[in-house]
């Protein structure tokens, strides 16, 4: 049967980067920490995560969230709703928002190409409906080591739109744990100082 899923495998994500980044911009004015538990059931997740934001009316992000990832012959495809709040709310905000993300990628031996599409109907803050679609390759150059490489475009209703760039070097030191330093870019670098161009570096252990 469909539904006969295997019993659950709980797991744990921790993050901590030099900036929180996400849709290609800066979330806060210093390092952010993110942890991030789930259950996986075969091709089934669920879990929840939070991580701190620099913002004047908040002073994080959790969202609940249940995911899938089916394949498709040599497509890998995976599907992911989540409920999102922010925490710590410091005024009138429109603090609740739904988000859904698509993600495809097909390898080909040492190359991995991949694209990602991000929406909300009623963005967070200010913004309303708003599409975040980013793609590129991903190459390993050996087992622990891969390089990759990004462009993006995000359209809001409310809020401004803008163009990404990012690449990178991902290495993983341990089983479980990785360390990313990557360079972001905008083409609204003068918007504000979120939008501006950086050079970020993340670790991330899994358990």
């Amino acid at each position: 049967m469909i539904f006969d899923l295997p019993p659950p495998d709980p797991a744990i994500e921790l993050v901590v980067a030099s900036r929180g980044m996400s849709k290609g911009i800066a979330q806060t004015e210093g390092p952010q920490a993110l942890i991030r538990p789930s259950l996986q059931m075969d091709w089934l997740q669920v879990g929840g995560q939070w991580k701190n934001l620099s913002s004047p009316v908040a002073g994080g992000e959790a969202s609940a969230f249940l995911g899938v990832a089916p394949k498709f012959g040599q497509f890998q495809v995976n599907l992911t709703a989540a409920y999102k709040l922010q925490t710590g709310v410091r005024g009138p905000t429109d603090n609740k928002s739904w988000e859904f993300t698509g993600n495809v990628s097909r390898k080909f031996n040492r190359l991995t190409l991949r694209v990602q599409a991000i929406y909300s109907p009623d963005d967070l803050g200010g913004a309303k409906r708003s599409i975040y679609v980013e793609g590129g390759p991903i190459f390993d150059l050996d087992k622990t080591t891969r390089i990759s490489a990004n462009i993006g475009r995000r359209d809001r209703v409310l809020s401004d739109d803008y163009t990404t760039f990012n690449a990178g070097i991902t290495k993983t030191l341990f089983k479980g744990f990785t360390l990313d330093g990557r360079f972001y870019g905008t083409n609204q670098s003068d918007i504000d100082e979120f939008h501006e161009d950086r050079l970020v570096v993340t670790a991330r252990m899994s358990f």
